[in-house]
């Protein structure tokens, strides 16, 4: 399955893009996850058996202090 995600809270590529892409692809059955600072969104690829939309929302949202992300779904296929 494919999710887009919007992203709020982000202020840098390095420090807020990368940090939450590399933790998305460390997820158990996300097969890639890359997130765009500048449009704000995520885009992960994942196996709807292993993981689901609430999961991933989760883990955007608690990276770092748990409090600076904010996750809505866009689109899912």
């Amino acid at each position: 399955a494919k999710a887009e995600f919007t992203i709020k809270g982000m202020t840098c590529e390095i420090g807020c893009a990368k940090t939450i892409e590399q933790k998305l692809s460390k997820i158990e059955g996300v097969q890639s996850a890359k997130v765009n600072f500048e449009k704000k969104e995520a885009e992960i690829k994942f196996d709807t058996i292993v993981v689901n939309i609430e999961k991933l929302s989760a883990a955007i949202e608690s990276t770092g202090d748990g409090e600076t992300y904010k996750a809505s779904k866009i689109k899912s296929k």
